[in-house]
């Protein structure tokens, strides 16, 4: 089965920032139960998404239900699912090859890209990053509780990536080697640096870029 890279923009409304805070108040008072039912109220919302069980694994066929009961119940996987029915489809990574992201991190580092670019670019960080913005600075969250919660990068870092991806889409860089001239050639004729520059033109800075690759 192919490798496919997905992404979505969230937009950062008062509706997205109210659905945040009535998760993490549940979750800062120990009231799973209270948590369990938002999140199960918001699930049959998603029941149409086709693209959101494909990334997240969010369809009837799966565990997300068991992972939304009390005794299972995360903050993050709570918050993926209150907020996922806000998710707008975006153009991928995988567009234009099941590989591109792949190719994408392995020769944007031979070109320049530290790894931190590479990943806000690519997988984004933990939700639970993304929910200690937004969460009493007391209150530590424990990363990866679910696998199936994506990577959140912030759009305001998405947007300081795009023209620098812009410009490397045009040529190397002025001392690229060997090497980093076969890395851009390859990211190139792919179409992998288009498919980059199409998934960060629609992202805007008051948005959150959710990605996620499945296999």
């Amino acid at each position: 089965m192919a490798a496919l890279h997905h992404a979505f923009r969230c937009p950062i409304t008062p509706a997205f920032e109210e659905a945040v805070q009535d998760a993490l108040s549940a979750w800062e008072a120990g009231d799973r139960e209270t948590l369990s039912a938002i999140a199960l109220d918001r699930y049959g919302a998603l029941g149409e998404r086709e693209d959101l069980h494909a990334a997240f694994h969010l369809g009837p066929e799966g565990a997300a239900l068991s992972w939304l009961q009390p005794q299972f119940i995360s903050p993050g996987y709570a918050a993926l699912v209150v907020l996922a029915e806000h998710f707008v489809p975006l153009p991928t990574l995988s567009a234009s090859n099941d590989t591109n992201h792949y190719r994408l991190s392995t020769h944007l580092p031979t070109l320049g890209w530290t790894t931190g670019e590479v990943d806000a670019l690519i997988h984004g960080q933990p939700i639970e990053v993304m929910l200690q913005e937004y969460a009493d600075p007391a209150v530590r969250l424990a990363q990866g509780g679910f696998r199936h919660t994506g990577g959140w990068t912030a759009g305001r870092i998405g947007r300081t990536l795009a023209p620098r991806l812009e410009q490397l889409a045009l040529n190397p860089p002025p001392q690229a080697d060997g090497v980093a001239h076969e890395a851009w050639r390859l990211l190139n004729e792919t179409d992998a640096f288009n498919d980059a520059r199409a998934m960060l033109a629609a992202v805007r800075d008051d948005d959150w870029l959710v990605m996620a690759i499945t296999h």
